[in-house]
């Protein structure tokens, strides 16, 4: 069975890295969907992000990591997906992600699953690395960031 992972991953973070390491085990094959979410205005580029998701997971050929600038219901139906995979924290993800899964629903043949990061990562969040980010608390992005990931994203903001 496949599964598809989307996410902007604006950057990676280790509560993202758990839902990846729990789908590996559920799934035959796992896409990891970077996505351009047109909605928003990324601080990495669609590159940098790929690279970042690279070097925060194990490389297998169960995974398969894709830069994607269109429609992820688009690559669901184009690659035969039967799974879509979301990540919830709390309430406030659960109400969006809600919203989503109907319009998975009217657009694809995939089933939406919900999995949330370990009980230790549920308070990470991008938004989160980029304030430190933006407000030169570099060293505490590195408790939510594979540490190869951290040092790379370090580089993109010389």
């Amino acid at each position: 069975m496949k599964a598809v992972y989307a996410g902007s991953f604006d950057p990676i973070t280790l509560g993202h890295v758990s839902v990846i390491e729990r789908a590996f085990h559920l799934f035959n094959e796992v896409h990891i969907i970077v996505a351009n979410n047109r909605s928003k205005k990324h601080h990495f580029t669609i590159e940098q992000r790929t690279e970042l998701v690279s070097l925060s997971i194990q490389q297998d050929e169960k995974i398969k990591i894709i830069p994607y600038g269109g429609i992820v219901a688009d690559y669901i139906n184009e690659h035969d997906i039967n799974v879509v995979i979301r990540g919830i924290r709390n309430a406030t993800d659960l109400e969006y992600e809600l919203q989503l899964e109907q319009y998975i629903r009217n657009t694809t043949m995939a089933d939406t699953i919900y999995l949330s990061p370990y009980t230790h990562y549920m308070q990470t969040s991008s938004s989160l690395v980029r304030m430190f980010l933006m407000s030169d608390k570099t060293e505490l992005a590195a408790t939510y960031m594979v540490p190869k990931a951290y040092m790379k994203m370090l580089e993109y903001e010389e």
